[in-house]
C-alpha cells in the first residue's frame, strides 16, 4: 500500500535509521534515511516531505538547534521527536518549537503508528487520494513507457508534450490533466482507464476531484 507520504528520518545512528526506514516502507510510506544531520535543510529543499522524524541528540548539532532550524524555513512541516535520552526539559523546548510528538527509544511500534497516524489527521494528510492518484498514474506511465523501449523525449514528440512535462508526472510532481492522459494513452495504445484503475482508487466520478484542468 502506497500512502503517498514520505518522511525523511533523521538519526545519525546508521543502524536505527535503517530499521526506522525499512519498517516505514514496509507500513506504505516513501522514506529516505539521513545519517548527517547537516543534510537535513538541504534535503528538505530539494525534495518534499510530509513529516520529519527527528533524533534529538547527535554531532554537530543539537536535535532541538535543527528542530528549530526546519521549523523556521518550513513552518507547515510535522517534525516527531525520538530520543534515546528524554527529559523534562527536552520534551518542553520540543513542544514550544511546535514538534508534534516526541517519543523516547526504544518505543513499541504500535506508539509510532500512533504518532503517525495523528499527524496524518492533524496536517491533513489522510487519504491523501490525490497524492496517491498522482504516484500511482506516474509509476504506470513510467513502467509502460520503459517496457515499451521509448525515451521521454521519444514519447515528447509522439505527444506534443514537454519532457518536462512528462518527468513531473512520471515522478509523481504534478497531475495530469486528462487530456494530457488522452493524448498518452493513444501515443501508447492503451486505454485512458489504465492509468487510473486499480491502486488509484477513486471512481469516475471523482476524477475532477484529483486532476487539474
Amino acid at each position: 500500500m502506497d500512502r503517498g507520504i514520505k518522511i525523511l528520518v533523521v538519526d545519525d545512528d546508521k543502524d536505527y535509521n535503517l530499521y526506522l526506514t525499512k519498517f516505514l516502507s514496509d507500513e506504505g510510506y516513501i522514506t529516505k534515511g539521513i545519517t548527517k544531520p547537516m543534510d537535513t535543510i538541504s534535503a528538505l529543499e530539494q525534495e518534499k516531505f510530509h513529516i520529519v522524524i527527528l533524533d534529538l541528540k547527535m554531532p554537530q548539532i543539537s536535535g532541538t538547534e535543527l528542530l528549530k532550524e526546519i521549523k523556521s524555513k518550513h513552518h507547515n512541516i510535522c517534525v516527531i521527536i525520538l530520543t534515546g535520552y528524554p527529559s523534562f526539559k527536552t520534551a518542553v523546548e520540543t513542544m514550544k518549537l511546535d514538534a508534534f510528538d516526541y517519543l523516547k527509544k526504544p518505543f513499541d511500534l504500535n506508539d509510532l503508528r500512533k504518532a503517525l497516524n495523528n499527524a496524518q489527521k492533524t496536517y491533513c494528510l489522510v487519504g491523501s487520494s490525490k497524492d496517491r492518484l498522482k504516484s500511482s498514474v506516474g509509476k504506470k506511465l513510467k513502467s509502460l513507457r520503459k517496457s515499451k523501449k521509448i525515451t521521454q523525449k521519444q514519447l515528447a514528440n509522439r505527444t506534443g508534450l514537454s519532457p518536462s512535462l512528462l518527468s513531473q508526472i512520471e515522478n509523481g510532481q504534478i497531475a495530469a490533466s486528462l487530456t494530457t492522459l488522452d493524448k498518452l494513452s493513444a501515443s501508447l495504445n492503451v486505454k485512458i482507464a489504465y492509468f487510473l484503475d486499480e491502486e488509484a482508487g477513486e471512481s469516475t466520478a471523482k476524477i475532477n476531484e484529483d486532476f487539474q484542468f
